[in-house]
């Protein structure tokens, strides 16, 4: 993926034809056809050619259309000769979301309205209120329902929308999760608890079993007293979940906590025994069963690497899933093996495909061979070779080392720096831009959206401009630039241990603590956990 813009990827979709359309943070819209990336993106030569080079939603229509929601604006690119236009019907604002209905209708959603298009024409425009929506979707009755941010749910009807029910929440639909009784549960990441099912809207906690079915309706659960990190459903039917400090079990009339001092908790699952199986972002496992917590050294990773999720199979084991690979650990045997994703061999792929508003198809299975490691370290290793024969390279490797040395002993203390200082002299920031960069970072740090080309306005010079300038200075990208100072913030907060590790990722703008987690070690060699202790 080298040929993409930017490396921060907001969508992907796939069109009628095949091919793959990246939305990107900064880089516009990019299209694979397998063999190349064709980029469309305003720049010197095209200034108008997008509103926005950052990208909020996509989707095609009429198998003809992409239609590309930005920062500033809607517009139309045709596939047939790659021209884009602008929507002038739509305001110049955010457009949060866009669907195409079953019968063919374009819905686009932006500053507290919503469009509705038809044959590429607009046919109506529907105010929604006081408050932005940020998600539209159709149900399998041809229903148009908008989602409030941090409101309600609307409901198109008799030409326009009202409110269904006022109590809802901003939902987060990437935390979902399906329990042994068929009951699908969404955390919004606001203390409340969500479940979908296709029948009448009640309390979750109700004594009834839901059904695994398609999210038709939302039922709210009683809000929970804080912001949910992992949830898991024991035999009872009680809500077992962690807040990042502790674990407590909430259930139809009741909230208490269970496990009053257990941290960073990213993942648990109940086995058939009613043992309670927890890991943390570090890859500690344990156990907790009949009031006691239980370490399993075993199956926790050595390397500290964060667990994402935990499953258990038929067969009672445990399947522990990292970022890069998975391990399946059997607790009777205490056996452990591990799949990584690089790893020589064949592997079974499985496939399903689907259409708007339909199911899934049955799995289809296809075998695939992997290259063999050896020759992918070959290739690295001649790679390098070629790399450590630049001079230029050499030469900001230098840079980007004089420059962490710097971030790095700001975060030192007194004793250390002039332990340091005996060894080589302290080098120092003189460009008075580079200093402006390091103050704009620092003012923004814990908005997880700053990007670069924010930062490049703020200091009112190119996305080129800057990089060039950054990396001949610091030889490093802005990207990483950006990271070297939350990371150098993060240690700073480290040191005065009054927040957890995980109110220290949102303080430092990263949404995921796992990759907080990975950066910090990146940078200081260490996990977060480890640079507290010395």
């Amino acid at each position: 993926m080298e040929q993409l813009s930017s490396q921060h990827v907001t969508q992907v979709i796939q069109d009628s034809e095949g091919f793959l359309w990246y939305g990107t943070e900064g880089g516009g819209v990019c299209r694979d056809d397998g063999h190349q990336i064709l980029v469309f993106r305003s720049d010197a030569e095209h200034p108008d050619l997008l509103g926005s080079n950052n990208i909020a939603c996509m989707a095609e229509a009429d198998q003809r259309y992409i239609i590309i929601g930005t920062f500033h604006g809607a517009f139309l690119l045709d596939k047939h000769d790659y021209s884009i236009s602008r929507m002038t019907e739509v305001d110049d604002k955010r457009v949060n979301d866009i669907i195409i209905g079953r019968d063919g209708h374009w819905w686009i959603t932006a500053n507290k309205k919503v469009y509705e298009y038809a044959d590429r024409q607009l046919q109506k425009i529907y105010p929604v209120g006081d408050k932005y929506i940020f998600r539209l979707y159709e149900d399998e009755q041809g229903m148009i329902w908008a989602m409030e941010w941090e409101g309600g749910v609307l409901q198109l009807k008799d030409g326009h929308f009202s409110l269904v029910r006022a109590e809802y929440d901003t939902i987060d639909f990437s935390r979902e999760m399906t329990d042994k009784q068929g009951r699908r549960l969404i955390a919004n990441g606001w203390g409340e608890c969500f479940a979908l099912n296709n029948t009448t809207i009640k309390p979750f906690f109700d004594g009834e079993p839901l059904t695994k079915a398609a999210a038709d309706s939302i039922r709210i659960v009683n809000g929970l007293s804080e912001r949910p990190t992992a949830v898991a459903i024991d035999l009872q039917g009680n809500l077992w979940f962690s807040t990042g400090k502790n674990i407590r079990c909430k259930t139809k009339d009741t909230e208490q906590i269970i496990l009053p001092e257990t941290k960073d908790v990213s993942a648990m699952v109940f086995a058939k025994d009613g043992t309670l199986w927890l890991a943390t972002i570090f890859g500690t496992i344990m156990t907790y069963k009949d009031g006691q917590l239980l370490t399993d050294e075993y199956a926790s990773n050595e390397y500290g690497d964060a667990v994402v999720d935990l499953q258990m199979d038929k067969s009672g084991r445990l399947i522990i899933v990292y970022d890069r690979y998975v391990r399946l650990y059997d607790p009777t045997r205490q056996t452990l093996r591990q799949q990584n994703l690089e790893d020589e061999g064949i592997y079974r792929i499985e496939l399903q495909e689907t259409e708007p508003g339909k199911r899934w198809s049955m799995p289809q299975q296809s075998v695939a061979e992997q290259m063999p490691l050896w020759i992918w370290w070959l290739l690295g290793s001649l790679l390098l070779m070629l790399l450590a024969l630049s001079g230029y390279i050499l030469f900001l490797r230098r840079q980007r080392q004089r420059f962490l040395v710097v971030m790095k002993r700001k975060t030192t203390t007194p004793e250390q720096t002039q332990e340091e200082q005996t060894a080589e002299e302290q080098p120092s920031l003189n460009d008075e831009w580079l200093q402006q960069a390091i103050d704009y970072v620092e003012k923004n740090i814990t908005d997880e959206h700053y990007s670069v080309e924010q930062l490049s306005n703020d200091l009112c010079m190119s996305r080129m401009t800057l990089y060039r300038k950054i990396q001949s200075a610091t030889g490093q990208k802005p990207t990483e630039f950006i990271r070297t100072i939350r990371m150098r913030r993060a240690a700073e907060l480290l040191r005065e241990g009054r927040l957890t590790i995980t109110e220290i990722s949102y303080a430092t703008g990263f949404s995921s603590v796992s990759y907080f987690s990975r950066c910090f070690r990146t940078m200081y060699g260490v996990a977060p956990t480890q640079f507290i202790t010395s």
